[in-house]
C-alpha cells in the first residue's frame, strides 16, 4: 500500500488524538474501581454488576460496528456520547446507571475503532510502533482510572471528578473538530466482502482478548475485596497493578519492537498470560492477586497491538470489516458477565475466573494453530510488518486454505 508522505497526520492533530486515546482508557476502565462502589450503594449482586459491565461493552459492540463506514464522523459522534455518559454517571439512579455506561459504550467503540484506523491508515512507515505506543497512552489512562476515583472516593469528589473528565473529552473534541481525521484508503476501499478467513480469525481474537482484559480489569477489585483483612484502598491498588503492568508492558513492548521480532514477543506474551490467570485461580491471599493481575497485565500487554497492526489492511479495505471491531466489543461484553453469572451460580468468584481463563486459553490455541508457523503448503493470507532491525523487514505470519476454499483473502 502506497501513501503519500503529506497524508501523515501533523504533530497537533496526533497529539490530540493521543490525548483522546488515553482519556478513553480511563473511561474504559472506569467500572473496574466503581464496581465496589456501585455493589454497596445499590446492593448489587455478582451477576447485577456483571451486566453493568456488559451494558458498556454492548454499547462499544454496536458503536464499533459502525465506525468502519466514516472514520471522521465516528470520532467527532463518539467524543460526545463518553461524555454525555461519563458526566450523568454520577447523577444517574441505580437503574439508568445502565443506560449511561451504554452510552458512553456506544461513544467508546465508535471513538477507539475509529482512531486506531486512522492512526493505522495515516502512519504507514512507523505503524506497528505507532499502534503501540497509541495502546500505551490507553494503557496510561486506564493505570490512572483506579488512581482517580480512589481519591476521589477519600476527598468524597467523585461526581465532580467525573464531571472534569467529561470537560476534558469535549475540550479535545473541540479541538479536532475541524481537523482532516479521513483514512486515505476510504474513498477507493471495496463495500462488499465483509467476510475472509483472515477477518474470521482476527474477529475471534479481537473478542478473546478484550473479554479477557475487560474481565480481569473489572472484577480484580471484587476478588481482592474478599480476600481477608482486605480494605476497599488495597482492591483498588490491586486492579491499579493490574493497568500498571499492562502500560509497562507495552512501554517495554514499544523499546523492543526495534530490535527483536514480533513472533517471540508474542509467544512469550501467551505464556505469561496463562501464567498470571493461573495465579489467579490458586490466589488465596490479597498479596497473591496483586501478583496474579500483575502478570497477567504484563503478559497481556503486546498482544492487542500487534494483533491490531496485522489486522489494519484488511481492515481499512473494507467499509463492512467494522463487525471485526465490534467483536472485541462483544467480547468485552460476553466474558465478564458469563464471569459474574458463574460467580453467582457456584456462589465463588474463583469459579467465576474460570471464564477468562478458559478464553486465553483459546487464544492460544489459535494463536499457536494459525500464527507464527514456519513456511508449508497453503496460501500466504497475512503478514505483520514489523522490523528486528529496522522498520522494512517483515515476519510473516501463515495459515493453511484448503483448495477450493472461498472467501477474500487480504495480504500485505
Amino acid at each position: 500500500m502506497s501513501i503519500a508522505a503529506n497524508s501523515r497526520l501533523s504533530a497537533r492533530l496526533l497529539a490530540v488524538l493521543y490525548l483522546e486515546f488515553a482519556l478513553t482508557g480511563i473511561v474504559t476502565t472506569l467500572l473496574g474501581p466503581l464496581i465496589p462502589l456501585l455493589v454497596k450503594r445499590c446492593s448489587m449482586s455478582d451477576a447485577a454488576a456483571g451486566s453493568l459491565v456488559a451494558a458498556q461493552f454492548t454499547g462499544q459492540f454496536v458503536g464499533a460496528l459502525f465506525a468502519n463506514r466514516n472514520l471522521r464522523s465516528s470520532v467527532l459522534a463518539g467524543v460526545p456520547l463518553i461524555t454525555i455518559g461519563v458526566g450523568a454517571l454520577p447523577f444517574s439512579s441505580c437503574g439508568l446507571s445502565y443506560l449511561c455506561t451504554a452510552c458512553y459504550g456506544v461513544g467508546l467503540g465508535l471513538t477507539i475503532s475509529a482512531i486506531n484506523l486512522i492512526i493505522a491508515g495515516r502512519q504507514i512507515e512507523r505503524r506497528a510502533y505507532s499502534l503501540t505506543l497509541l495502546n500505551l497512552l490507553w494503557g496510561v489512562g486506564a493505570v490512572s482510572s483506579p488512581v482517580l476515583v480512589e481519591w476521589a472516593r477519600r476527598h468524597q469528589l467523585l461526581s465532580p471528578t467525573l464531571l472534569a473528565v467529561s470537560i476534558a473529552g469535549l475540550a479535545l473534541w473541540l479541538a479536532m473538530i475541524r481537523s482532516d481525521l479521513s483514512s486515505p484508503q476510504q474513498d477507493t476501499r471495496a463495500a462488499g466482502s465483509w467476510y475472509s478467513p483472515s477477518l474470521l480469525l482476527f474477529g475471534a481474537l479481537f473478542f478473546l482478548y478484550v473479554g479477557v482484559e475487560t474481565s480481569v480489569g473489572a472484577w480484580t477489585p471484587l476478588y481482592a475485596r474478599r480476600m481477608q483483612h482486605v480494605n476497599d484502598s488495597f482492591a483498588a491498588s490491586a486492579v491499579g497493578c493490574f493497568w500498571l503492568a499492562l502500560l509497562s508492558g507495552r512501554l517495554i513492548n514499544a523499546a523492543l519492537l526495534r530490535r527483536v521480532p514480533e513472533s517471540p514477543i508474542y509467544r512469550l506474551s501467551l505464556a505469561i498470560m496463562l501464567g498470571g490467570l493461573s495465579l489467579f485461580l490458586f490466589s488465596r491471599s490479597s498479596l497473591a492477586v496483586l501478583v496474579a493481575a500483575s502478570v497477567t497485565g504484563l503478559g497481556l500487554a503486546p498482544l492487542f497491538p500487534l494483533i491490531l497492526s496485522l489486522a489494519s489492511d484488511s481492515l481499512l479495505a473494507c467499509r463492512n470489516s467494522g463487525w471485526v471491531f465490534s467483536s472485541a466489543g462483544l467480547g468485552g461484553a460476553v466474558v465478564p458477565w458469563l464471569t459474574g453469572q458463574i460467580s453467582t451460580q457456584f456462589g465463588s468468584l474463583r469459579a467465576g475466573f474460570m471464564m477468562p481463563a478458559c478464553a486465553a486459553v483459546l487464544i492460544v490455541a489459535l494463536s499457536l494453530a494459525r500464527l507464527g508457523r514456519g513456511p508449508h503448503p497453503g496460501k500466504v493470507l497475512s503478514s505483520f510488518p514489523m522490523s528486528s532491525t529496522g522498520t522494512n523487514s517483515t515476519i510473516t505470519f501463515q495459515w493453511r486454505v484448503n483448495p477450493g476454499s472461498s472467501g477474500n483473502d487480504y495480504a500485505k
